[in-house]
């Protein structure tokens, strides 16, 4: 049982990096085509209408996870009717939730010009924001219809079928959008090859599910128990307000960064997001597709056992976190001044902020992992409230009262990491999922600190004897990859920790699995 676990968790790792591997080079081709053809003011606007629809998708209230926890146990059991009563259900809700985030979006379509601060910085031949907006408006709510059954794919421990099928269309779409820009500069085709590729997509994995499990249509009828809805929906509940906490960060931050900063600004700033968002999505594929088996794993296991495993996992975690920071804080602003340009440089004060908050997100892999995993949703429903309110309120202060600029937001959303996230994810996770102290977790996160601070001024002060050029980036980069993995083995030589993942990199080397 252990060894199909680990097998299907590296499977679909492995096919997952690869695909988002390629994913990533497609993304920085259409990326710098899209600038060199369209501008700032087109990312400004792409970056813009995707998180106002980021926010309207606040109406999914966090039924994935919830759906995803609820499917373990019976696919363990292998109690089709349950899964399918679950299926049927959850394409119910998603089906009201495509439908309400489509209305709901065309209300906004009177207010779009709200949003931007200065109207002179759009070019004038950019086409209606109307006609711009509803074509994002049709991709996301699009995407709801089909796409339940990705979630069955996943919590079945078959993630790289989903994967497999996200980068055939990931190719498509990015060749397609490429050779647009390139010949027509294109904005509005552009879009539209998105909303064919996401409909394909969805609709070419729903047809793989029921490939995987026929018996979904043989109980295509079948309803779920009250009993079960009223879990799920307790669930629901408690996942909507971390939903909450998800679309203020990631949202309306960056809609206050168009309203009250700029929309070249937005623009600017979008990249910075790509390249973050790039590092953190391989990041999660590394790490995320083990969550269906540890909700096995937490099943079958004492919490001692699960309490081991998680210092493993977090120390996995920690190793990716340092060096993903240590590789964007220091290489990110080189890399974009050499491929777009000086002009889409922001300063290193707010590099660094942009990148120290990356890090302290990621460093809430494991914990988050492990309240899926165990499903403590209830516990943990208050915290995204008040990381809401901290951040909205910080936000507000520095961008009306100080009149900070774009640092505001970020400097906002590190506090209200610092304050809720980093501290109150682990207590849950320690007190209702393991029953033990918090206190050792604190003092292993406050000791990855400290190894990412002597990393981080190592590396920048080697750094400084090497030039701006493509050679000297090249000479950065090796360093920033080096340096880190270098002390990281200094510190923990030896441990239980280092030990494990030694091995699951043998395991995947030598295909000993």
């Amino acid at each position: 049982m252990t060894t199909n676990r680990t097998r299907s968790s590296i499977k679909n790792s492995a096919t997952a990096l690869i695909g988002q591997l390629i994913t990533i080079i497609l993304n920085f081709a259409v990326r710098t085509i899209f600038i060199k053809t369209l501008g700032a003011a087109y990312l400004g606007i792409n970056g813009l209408f995707t998180n106002i629809l980021s926010v309207l998708s606040f109406a999914e209230i966090g039924f994935g996870t919830a759906i995803i926890y609820a499917m373990y146990a019976p696919l363990a059991e292998k109690d089709v009717i349950q899964v399918s009563k679950l299926m049927n259900y959850f394409a119910k809700v998603y089906e009201i939730i495509g439908t309400v985030i489509f209305i709901t979006g065309l209300f906004l379509i009177p207010f779009l010009h709200f949003f931007i601060n200065d109207l002179s910085e759009l070019p004038k031949e950019l086409p209606s924001l109307w006609i711009i907006y509803l074509l994002y408006l049709f991709n996301t709510s699009i995407s709801y219809f089909f796409n339940y059954k990705r979630s069955l794919i996943i919590a079945s421990q078959n993630g790289h079928i989903d994967s497999l099928n996200q980068l055939y269309f990931n190719i498509i779409k990015g060749t397609l959008q490429i050779a647009v820009l390139f010949l027509f500069h294109d904005f509005l085709s552009f879009l539209i090859i998105q909303i064919l590729c996401t409909f394909l997509g969805n609709y070419f994995i729903s047809k793989k599910a029921d490939k995987l499990f026929p018996y979904l249509m043989y109980y295509k009828h079948k309803k779920i128990e009250k009993k079960d809805k009223i879990a799920l929906r307790r669930n629901v509940f408690a996942m909507s307000f971390s939903k909450l906490g998800s679309v203020v960060i990631t949202g309306v931050d960056d809609l206050l960064i168009s309203k009250f900063v700029g929309i070249v600004a937005m623009g600017i700033y979008s990249n910075y997001l790509l390249l973050t968002n790039t590092i953190r999505i391989v990041f999660m594929q590394m790490l995320l597709p083990i969550t269906a088996s540890v909700g096995n794993y937490v099943a079958e296991k004492s919490d001692d056992e699960s309490h081991t495993f998680f210092k493993k996992l977090f120390f996995i975690n920690a190793y990716f976190a340092i060096c993903c920071f240590i590789a964007l804080s220091t290489l990110v602003n080189p890399f974009i001044h050499l491929i777009w340009g000086k002009e889409y440089v922001f300063s290193a004060l707010i590099t660094f902020l942009i990148t120290f908050n990356f890090y302290l997100d990621r460093m809430r892999t494991t914990s988050q992992i492990f309240i899926d995993a165990k499903g403590l949703f209830w516990p943990i429903k208050w915290k995204s409230l008040f990381e809401a309110v901290i951040n909205l309120s910080f936000s507000f202060y520095f961008l009306l009262v100080l009149k900070w600029g774009i640092e505001s937001i970020i400097i906002a959303t590190i506090i209200s990491n610092l304050t809720t996230n980093i501290w109150w994810e682990p207590y849950v996770v320690f007190k209702y999922g393991f029953q033990k102290k918090v206190l050792s977790y604190y003092i292993m996160l406050v000791k990855y600190t400290v190894i990412l601070a002597v990393s981080y001024l190592t590396v920048n002060y080697l750094q400084e004897f090497l030039s701006d050029n493509f050679s000297g980036f090249f000479g950065k980069a090796v360093i920033a990859l080096v340096i880190p993995n270098i002390i990281i083995l200094l510190f923990y030589f030896k441990t239980a920790e280092l030990k494990y993942f030694i091995t699951l990199i043998q395991n995947i080397i030598n295909k000993k699995l």
